[in-house]
């Protein structure tokens, strides 16, 4: 550039003018830019020397730490700054001090000049201008007047020049420095734009990725998005369902094809990554010190895609934090053509990483509920109820509805409970024949007893007596008839004679009919031993053919427990039982005590068509549901006849407890014809176990068959009053 202008013409006067002028529209335009600090200062400073044909020039920028450092310089090497001694740091106190300066004004220093007037202290260097240029010293203000300069302009200008044209130039340079000024305005103010860009799309992806609870929604979310964010090739999610990690989303992709080798490949890494839980940055080398499982898993990846920056990394919601897990989810990114930074990329990634965790451990944790199929359906009703309290109660009016209806409309049996006995159907008690006591039992539970065997031994003193008068009358009359036949054979008158024989006769007869007596006693009091001793025996009787079925020899069995204790040495009369014999090899049956209360629902039902059933023969019945207490698992099929409910209700006796009367009847079991598999089993037939039992009584409303005991007390208690 030219060093020696016309100082004196006015052409000289017009050109650095017009000069000036497009060096203020080129700033102007400059200060606009988004061009970046070096190369903006650097042409900005070009403008600023050559539109007044300044040979050197520098600008000086404030740094964070708030000392100056040299942004860009012209020709700054070439005014003698080194050239004398002391010229560099008298430079550096001019700088200083104008810079601190308050107020903040340019500064111009004559060749050889000292800086005046400014109210520093003096140093041991003064601040002197050493070289042979006029020195031009140009604020660049902050935006905040409060605030120190961003920096100083210099220009260096040669010194045969119209003195006049300096404080042009002085003023020129000033004006500069406020079009520098402004790109530091215009330049915060596009950094402040394009945070909040960065900030809005950051916020917009958050929302964005918390919008679903599907994992692979909330994962093809973050791939795509967050993509866009870290300005990455590809971008891929992993989530970790139990022991393994599934790769939910690759960026760009619809599907992910988890045979592939790719994604296969891309799983292993992960999960070797997840058990580091360390962030994995790959930039073109591998590191040496990876485990060897890492190193092979990154190796076969690294052969699949190629990329020349991959980093991989875990993220960890706060919620689990304290866990000794691997991490929930990673993130894989890929770039291709990396820039020479890639530290911005990397914590792009990671900011994207702290969002995407706690959507995916949402996303996973709720994937662990069960029965989704069943709660996703209900929750997007909810959701188009308009919120949860509508939909609890149009949820509660559906279900009473559905009660009231069920309750009304389905049929269901109407049961009646009942407790009984399990006993044979041919059951027969052993009475004394005659009163006395009770000397022996003879025949114990479960023994077999034929017809007219003995059971229990009896002694009678008023029995024994009988027997012995009767034996010494007999016994006296013979006596006489002997007597009379010997006298009758010595020869006796012929009316002694009729005499005789007709004493004889009634003798003979008196003996007789005592022979008969006792042999009646033998035979109906069962006296054994010595006819004298009184004792005797309550024997079986002979048993019913209908039970034995043309078996006269059956033997019966002592069904009784051993009461033997009991019966021993007790005085008992012929109305008493002793012992309780049934038929086993028989039918058998619950001896069924109905309560007074069931008893009219029972005889309704077979009354009423289609509420019973009829067999074969035309003999209504009403079906019954048979436990037994030795066998609670299970229940048997069982039928209640109408001929085998009792015309009367009786007190029961059996049920201290139960004052209520019952009413007797009988249930057959295992009928002939039906199922062996619903019969009762052989080994459960023990006499006396206790039953419970249901007797349906057809098909009623559910409502009435299940709360019929409420309806009843109701209106017995409430609406019969009025």
């Amino acid at each position: 550039m030219s060093t020696k202008p016309p100082t004196e013409s006015p052409e000289a006067k017009q050109r650095f003018t017009r000069q000036i002028d497009d060096a203020f529209e080129a700033a102007s335009k400059l200060a606009g830019s988004t061009l970046a600090p070096a190369e903006f200062y650097q042409q900005f400073l070009n403008r600023t020397l050559s539109a007044i044909d300044a040979p050197a020039g520098a600008v000086w920028l404030r740094t964070p730490q708030g000392f100056l450092q040299i942004a860009c310089q012209e020709n700054l090497e070439q005014v003698g700054l080194d050239s004398k001694r002391g010229g560099r740091q008298c430079h550096n106190e001019i700088l200083r001090q104008v810079f601190q300066s308050t107020p903040i004004r340019p500064i111009m220093l004559e060749p050889q000049g000292r800086l005046t007037g400014l109210s520093a202290e003096p140093g041991s260097v003064p601040a002197a201008n050493l070289t042979d240029y006029w020195t031009l010293f140009a604020p660049i203000a902050s935006a905040e007047k409060d605030k120190p300069p961003l920096g100083l302009l210099e220009v260096f200008q040669t010194g045969d020049l119209d003195p006049r044209m300096y404080a042009t130039f002085l003023n020129y340079a000033y004006q500069m420095a406020g079009y520098a000024a402004q790109y530091h305005q215009f330049s915060n103010a596009r950094q402040s734009s394009g945070l909040e860009r960065i900030y809005a799309q950051v916020e917009s992806f958050a929302k964005l990725i918390h919008t679903s609870l599907n994992p692979t929604e909330v994962a093809y979310h973050i791939a795509n998005e967050g993509r866009r964010l870290v300005e990455c090739d590809r971008l891929c999610v992993g989530v970790r369902h139990g022991s393994k990690t599934t790769v939910e989303a690759v960026s760009g992709a619809d599907v992910v094809e988890k045979a592939s080798s790719h994604v296969r490949r891309m799983r292993r890494l992960f999960d070797e990554v997840t058990k580091l839980g360390e962030k994995l940055v790959y930039k073109g080398e591998k590191d040496e010190g990876l485990p060897p499982r890492l190193s092979e898993a990154l190796d076969d990846y690294l052969a699949e895609s190629q990329p020349k920056l991959l980093v991989v990394l875990p993220i960890r919601d706060e919620r689990e934090a304290e866990s000794k897990k691997p991490p929930r989810s990673i993130l894989l990114m890929e770039v291709f053509n990396p820039p020479e930074q890639v530290e911005p990329m990397i914590q792009r990634l990671e900011v994207v990483g702290k969002h995407a965790a706690p959507a995916l451990y949402n996303a996973a944790e709720l994937k662990r509920i069960p029965f989704g199929f069943l709660w996703r359906p209900l929750a997007k009703l909810q959701e188009g109820l308009g919120g949860k309290h509508r939909f609890i109660a149009l949820g509660i009016g559906i279900l009473v509805t559905a009660l009231i209806l069920a309750l009304v409309l389905v049929p269901y049996p109407l049961k009646m409970e009942a407790d009984g006995e399990f006993m044979p159907r041919y059951v027969t008690q052993v009475f004394s024949p005659y009163e006395g006591d009770v000397r022996g039992v003879l025949r114990h539970p479960g023994d077999l007893v034929r017809p007219g065997a003995p059971v229990i031994s009896l002694y009678s003193p008023d029995l024994g007596q009988k027997y012995m008068e009767a034996d010494s009358e007999a016994s006296k009359n013979e006596e006489k008839v002997r007597a009379i036949e010997a006298m009758l054979t010595r020869g006796v008158s012929t009316q002694d004679e009729l005499r005789l024989r007709m004493d004889m006769e009634t003798a003979r007869a008196t003996a007789k009919a005592k022979r008969v007596f006792q042999t009646h006693l033998r035979e109906m009091y069962h006296l054994v031993g010595g006819n004298q001793s009184g004792i005797y025996t309550a024997n079986a009787g002979q048993f019913e053919d209908a039970a034995t079925r043309g078996k006269p020899d059956a033997a019966w069995k002592v069904l009784s427990a051993d009461n033997t204790n009991e019966l021993m040495h007790r005085t008992v009369r012929p109305n008493e039982p002793l012992i309780r014999l049934g038929y086993t090899d028989g039918p058998w049956r619950v001896e069924l005590k109905l309560p007074q209360r069931s008893i009219g629902h029972v005889l309704k039902a077979l009354g009423t068509p289609g509420e019973h059933k009829v067999d074969a023969q035309g003999e209504k019945y009403l079906d019954v549901d048979v436990l037994l207490t030795s066998a609670p698992d299970r229940s048997y099929p069982g039928r209640l006849y109408e001929e085998d409910i009792a015309a009367e209700a009786v007190p029961n006796r059996d049920d201290r407890d139960q004052s209520e009367p019952i009413v007797q009847a009988y249930v057959r079991v295992n009928i002939d014809g039906t199922d062996a598999a619903s019969q009762i089993p052989q080994a459960l037939f023990v006499a006396g176990q206790e039953v419970h039992t249901r007797v349906r009584c057809g098909n009623h409303a559910l409502g009435y068959s299940l709360f019929h005991g409420v309806w009843e007390w109701f209106y017995e208690n409430v609406i019969f009053l009025f």
